[in-house]
């Protein structure tokens, strides 16, 4: 059995997997102790965005081989970013795990997490980069610290995001929602005339919000970062 380990900014997700199938995710540290000692777990693999001493703790008491996703590990697509020891490792592994869907084709993989990442890479399988913007509730939380009068607004009590709002907290939402909603198919849209045969992969805990209102394809898949660093561990051993 192999462990990822996609420790982000917000949260943290482990995926176990059976050579290149995923068996079993724990998204809480608590689901994390059977998840570890119920199963013989041969490699791990993590992904740092953010930091859980606590998590890496448990790996090393349970003598787990644990891989850091750096640049120094190989990996199945070529990095052409110019600043790659800046690269996030989340963005490494959403990109690997992107590409291994489509291997044929350009793809475009968006996680719609802390941050929306835009993360592009090439048919014949050459990251180049891509772009990154201020997250849902970055921007909820923004436009509610920022000013003096404007509430911090909780998407989910809205069933639906009109275009005009009827008041203060459907005009944030509007706001924010729609205007995430313009940007992501701009940008698909760039994209898709400058690659032809353009996939476009949504990833992230945001993107259940999202990918419903994108008048686009997308193909959703929840655990791509998880998926990205299995391949990146099968290519290591």
């Amino acid at each position: 059995m192999h462990l990822t380990i996609d420790i982000g900014n917000t949260n943290v997700k482990m995926g176990l997997f059976d050579k290149n199938e995923l068996k079993e995710v724990a998204v809480q540290l608590s689901e994390a102790e059977n998840l570890l000692k119920g199963n013989e777990i041969e490699h791990a693999i993590i992904s740092k965005t953010g930091e859980n001493p606590e998590l890496e703790a448990q790996l090393n008491a349970l003598g787990i081989p644990v891989m850091v996703l750096t640049q120094a590990l190989k990996l199945p697509i070529e990095i052409e970013y110019k600043t790659p020891q800046t690269l996030g490792a989340d963005r490494i592994a959403g990109s690997v795990g992107a590409k291994d869907l489509f291997t044929d084709s350009p793809v475009l993989k968006i996680d719609f997490g802390t941050c929306i990442t835009y993360d592009f890479v090439t048919a014949d399988n050459k990251y180049q980069g891509g772009a990154i913007a201020p997250g849902m509730m970055m921007r909820f939380k923004a436009l509610h610290n920022y000013t003096a009068k404007l509430p911090l607004i909780d998407p989910m009590q809205f069933t639906n995001f009109n275009l005009t709002g009827t008041d203060t907290p459907s005009a944030i939402a509007s706001g924010v929602m729609n205007g995430i909603k313009n940007e992501v198919e701009g940008i698909i849209k760039e994209y898709a005339l400058r690659f032809q045969g353009l996939k476009v992969v949504a990833t992230g805990g945001d993107s259940g919000l999202f990918v419903t209102l994108i008048k686009s394809e997308i193909f959703a898949r929840p655990y791509l970062v998880l998926q990205g660093l299995n391949k990146i561990l099968n290519h290591n051993i």
